[in-house]
């Protein structure tokens, strides 16, 4: 059996006080960051493993952070829980993460075997248009941070794309360049799609073109999605020049859908996405996307859950909602209307 390294041991190694190491194993204020990642490295370093469970109870202080997102095979939510992860470990806590593949029966019993984990708080991505996991964590009085997706629920704080503006701007832009029979393949009736559905619908508007609902067609935040979405516009019969999707992920699908028709991008359709994930900038795809920093939003997310995790006893305090700015990145699956496609897509 190892034997247990101890604190004293850690302090020697690091040429440290012992109190300076129990500062920072408890996430203490009072050591500098430099002294903080020297500690650190000498905790790793003798193999070091404080009893978190033992100091759970002493304190009455759960280290243990709930961690709800819909799906790991998007690399934006592979990105951002790394970075929940990693903000998290460096504070002192531990993330249990949980992913519902956006069935909202799923999350709500992975978000209750996440709460019966006795966690100090929940960050959830929920799915669910009816909030259903939400509502149950927000009831039993837990910590609660919504984040890139939100319910909608009053109390808890948010952190978010833009996704209106966003969408909005996409479609203005293909609209700039002459499009005017415009597709959209839309994601889930949550917050996400139906705000970004809400900015391809202002767009129009405010152009003065009509909303055509037969160029409109839902579909799953998967390429798949997107090819079947894409596939079934193309057997309407629709006419169309252009088509915004919802995600990144749904317009690789469409592009697929285009090539097996014959038709080229952008020459026939223009495709917009929207995420920027990272390989939407490879050469073999070259996306026109909109763009935000989820990582970034998902290391706010982090930040604001410990804070409110870790006021005083009683105090709540106001709740949060930052929205994140979205900026239109052009490449080479957008061009000016083709007119004779105009007339045949």
């Amino acid at each position: 059996m190892r034997r247990k390294v101890t604190l004293s041991e850690v302090a020697e190694s690091a040429g440290v006080s012992v109190q300076t190491v129990s500062n920072v194993v408890n996430n203490k204020p009072v050591v500098s960051e430099e002294t903080r990642q020297l500690v650190l490295a000498h905790l790793n370093e003798c193999g070091y493993r404080g009893n978190a469970v033992a100091r759970s109870l002493k304190t009455n202080k759960s280290r243990l952070i709930g961690l709800v997102v819909p799906s790991m095979t998007n690399s934006m939510y592979a990105e951002v829980a790394e970075t929940i992860v990693h903000e998290a470990e460096r504070r002192g806590y531990t993330v249990m993460m949980a992913v519902t593949m956006r069935d909202a029966k799923t999350e709500l019993e992975l978000a209750n075997t996440i709460v019966d984990h006795n966690v100090a708080g929940v960050l959830m991505s929920s799915s669910d248009p009816e909030a259903q996991a939400s509502k149950m964590v927000l009831n039993v009085g837990v910590p609660y941070v919504e984040l890139l997706n939100r319910t909608g629920e009053a109390g808890c704080d948010v952190f978010e794309a833009d996704n209106c503006r966003g969408a909005r701007d996409a479609v203005e832009y293909l609209i700039s360049l002459g499009h005017r029979r415009i597709a959209h393949i839309s994601g889930l009736p949550n917050s996400t799609g139906s705000r970004r559905r809400e900015g391809y619908e202002k767009a129009l508007v405010e152009a003065g073109l009509s909303i055509d609902a037969d160029l409109v067609v839902s579909g799953e935040y998967t390429r798949q999605g997107g090819r079947r979405a894409c596939e079934t516009l193309l057997d309407s019969g629709q006419v169309f020049t252009a088509v915004f999707c919802a995600s990144d992920l749904m317009a690789y699908g469409a592009m697929e859908a285009l090539a097996s028709r014959a038709l080229a991008v952008p020459g026939d359709v223009s495709v917009v996405g929207f995420d920027d994930m990272s390989m939407s900038s490879l050469p073999g795809i070259n996306l026109s996307t909109v763009s935000f920093n989820p990582v970034k939003t998902g290391q706010r997310a982090i930040e604001q859950l410990i804070r409110r995790i870790e006021l005083p006893t009683g105090v709540q305090g106001d709740a949060v909602h930052e929205i994140a700015a979205c900026t239109l990145v052009t490449r080479a699956t957008t061009a000016a209307v083709n007119q004779k496609s105009d007339e045949t897509t």
